[in-house]
């Protein structure tokens, strides 16, 4: 019989009180340890109790024992069994109750009178409820936060929480802590004790693993939650397949078995920002304190896993000597756009900005990167112009071609398209390669001779030969595609 969660629905069939608690013979599977106030939840994987006897419940004398801790039992059920065994337990009534409820749509339960879980273990196991620890006098003594998972995370996923006293945290000062179970989150955590700490102010919880979507969410900003109490709520935490560094392995990517191009690839945050202005908009700073150096170098997707790596780790990621930054407890450091794009930007929520040394020109498309200034910085998209002048035109010592913007073409004040180095697409048709075509890039982000930058541009090319070919004029326009190609290709001159 697979393992199943304990809960109104199956309690009165699956529990069993025992006689005695786990240090002795159990003979159930929860025990009320009345003379020290404590309760025992005796599991089958974590305390060998395998079978118990369910004869009252209508079973046989060696049934398996249905209480594991990986699915655990939810408050509502302790609640219902204690009401069950008080009712036909006289001896048990001698005592005061263990627990009360609140409210049960909201996993709001109580311990009462000083009465507890026995271990660690007994309260990891509980699943579906926050709750509050009273003592005899009615004082919270301890608040437990109940998460729970609402989105999907993998059966093998490690998920982690971090809890703070401030509600603005310096979360590179914050310890994860791992949730006593892989997978789905569906666990209390120790939020407040009386004289001792209080971390009711702010809590994450985040699951990261390699090759798939990372994913974090604050009760702060997230949740709106402005303190933290016995009850649960659900956390939208998400992970799916991430479309890239699934490709790769991560102790190929990060660690001692490390190999090449990631060997060449390190995080490091420098004392005096580097200026780079290569990019398309010259606007903000261009000066970025974070650097991902590439030395090898690796494509952008495996720059992307190697960061994926680092935000794993609970050691320090920078390369450098201006910090210690712990990569499992800070943020990731990029995020996809709307329009797909990676951006980049500094995990340590230092509003600082990360850029990424030697990005292939078959990536740069593909990635945009912030600033310190908080400025988002793209590479020129270059088009490839590609007019076949023909084999006559090219074989025409006298032929020639000159292109210009349509929007005042046949008139005085022409303008000739210029290429991506400044320099006029015009000259001899025999100057084309031996495919008979005259190519030339164009910035289609950045030039802005002819109308605005990053718009299309409507424009004539004009081959005319003088002997050997006639004329030709072809309208294009230049689109934000790789290629733009067409054919400009007079025929044979027969008319002179």
């Amino acid at each position: 019989m697979p393992a199943v969660l304990i809960d109104l629905s199956n309690y009165d069939s699956l529990l069993v009180q025992s006689t005695q608690g786990r240090a002795g013979t159990p003979d159930g599977n929860v025990f009320f340890d009345v003379a020290n106030g404590l309760i025992e939840f005796i599991t089958n994987d974590g305390d060998g109790l395998t079978t118990i006897d369910l004869t009252s419940k209508g079973g046989g004398a060696t049934d398996e024992n249905q209480l594991y801790t990986t699915t655990g039992i939810k408050f509502e059920a302790i609640y219902a069994f204690e009401n069950q065994e008080r009712r036909i337990d006289e001896t048990l009534r001698k005592y005061d109750r263990y627990t009360s409820g609140t409210f049960k749509f909201g996993g709001a339960y109580n311990f009462v009178n000083g009465n507890v879980p026995s271990t660690a273990a007994d309260i990891s196991i509980i699943r579906g409820s926050g709750w509050n620890q009273l003592d005899s006098s009615g004082v919270v003594q301890k608040i437990y936060f109940g998460n729970k998972g609402l989105s999907n995370i993998e059966a093998a996923s490690q998920p982690y929480y971090m809890l703070s006293d401030s509600a603005t945290p310096t979360l590179n000062s914050i310890t994860p802590v791992d949730f006593s179970k892989v997978g789905q989150i569906d666990e209390a955590v120790l939020v407040y004790e009386n004289g001792v700490s209080d971390k009711r102010a702010y809590e994450n919880v985040t699951v990261r693993t390699f090759g798939y979507n990372f994913d974090r969410k604050e009760t702060t900003n997230d949740l709106g939650i402005t303190e933290l109490g016995g009850y649960s709520t659900g956390f939208a935490l998400n992970e799916s397949p991430h479309l890239t560094s699934g490709d790769y392995t991560l102790a190929d990517v990060y660690g001692g078995a490390q190999i090449s191009p990631w060997t060449g690839m390190g995080l490091e945050k420098l004392a005096t920002p580097v200026l780079r202005d290569e990019f398309s908009n010259t606007d903000g700073t261009r000066l970025f304190s974070w650097v991902l150096n590439n030395s090898v170098p690796g494509d952008l997707f495996q720059m992307v896993a190697f960061l994926d790596a680092l935000a794993m780790q609970d050691t320090d990621i920078d390369d450098g000597t201006e910090t210690i930054t712990y990569g499992k407890r800070v943020g990731t450091w990029y995020y996809y756009n709307a329009l797909g794009q990676i951006v980049t930007r500094s995990g340590a929520g230092d509003g600082l900005g990360l850029y990424l040394y030697n990005v292939p020109v078959a990536n740069q498309q593909q990635v945009a990167m912030t600033d310190d200034s908080g400025t988002i910085k793209t590479y020129s998209f270059s088009v490839s112009v590609e007019a076949t002048v023909g084999a006559t035109a090219k074989a025409d010592p006298l032929a020639w071609y000159h292109s210009f913007f349509a929007a005042a073409y046949n008139t005085a004040g022409a303008v000739t398209v210029e290429d991506s180095s400044s320099a006029e697409v015009k000259g001899n048709a025999s100057s084309a390669d031996a495919q008979n075509k005259i190519i030339f890039a164009f910035d289609y982000t950045g030039d802005t001779i002819g109308g605005p930058a990053d718009t299309d541009k409507d424009c004539v090319f004009l081959c005319e030969g003088d002997g050997g070919a006639t004329q030709a004029k072809t309208l294009y326009t230049i689109t934000k595609n790789t290629t733009v190609a067409f054919a400009c290709a007079p025929p044979v001159e027969n008319n002179a």
